[in-house]
């Protein structure tokens, strides 16, 4: 049954980056880790912060622009990306407010914490420093993107 949610998931989500090239998504989906620059490109794209026709290098350095970039340039754009960085960018680029915690740090780690209070992350694999296989990028964007608050919350 996860297989089929995943394959179901991931379609939807590939549909959305119509734009986005082929090539880009296999090579990310092949590879073991997700690397930050793709991460926060495909987390950009997403949100409407830069333009299908982007690559990764844009990627990274729109993340080094936001109010999280000081936590993205302590990170090589072909690091694997940490559960609490994705969950930040993610939530940052579309307007989660969170809870207390997460309001008012802003962290990596809170963004996790959130992120599992909402029920993106089982409890059991929510560390915010663990690396992420890209199946779960594309799944934790596609449910942020459509949650039924539309990340008004």
């Amino acid at each position: 049954m996860k297989k089929i949610v995943f394959i179901a998931v991931l379609t939807i989500f590939a549909v959305s980056l119509w734009g986005q090239s082929n090539e880009l998504l296999d090579q990310f989906l092949d590879g073991e880790e997700a690397d930050v620059a793709t991460t926060l490109l495909l987390v950009a794209q997403a949100s409407g912060n830069l333009p299908m026709e982007a690559n990764p290098d844009d990627g990274y350095a729109w993340g080094l622009e936001q109010g999280f970039g000081k936590h993205v340039s302590k990170t090589a754009p072909e690091d694997p990306v940490s559960l609490g960085l994705f969950y930040l960018a993610l939530f940052d680029s579309y307007g989660v407010k969170g809870g207390l915690m997460y309001s008012a740090v802003g962290s990596p780690r809170y963004a996790a914490l959130e992120a599992g209070f909402l029920g993106y992350i089982e409890p059991s694999s929510l560390y915010h420093t663990r690396s992420m296989p890209p199946y779960e990028v594309l799944t934790g964007i596609t449910y942020v993107t459509e949650d039924a608050l539309g990340g008004e919350m």
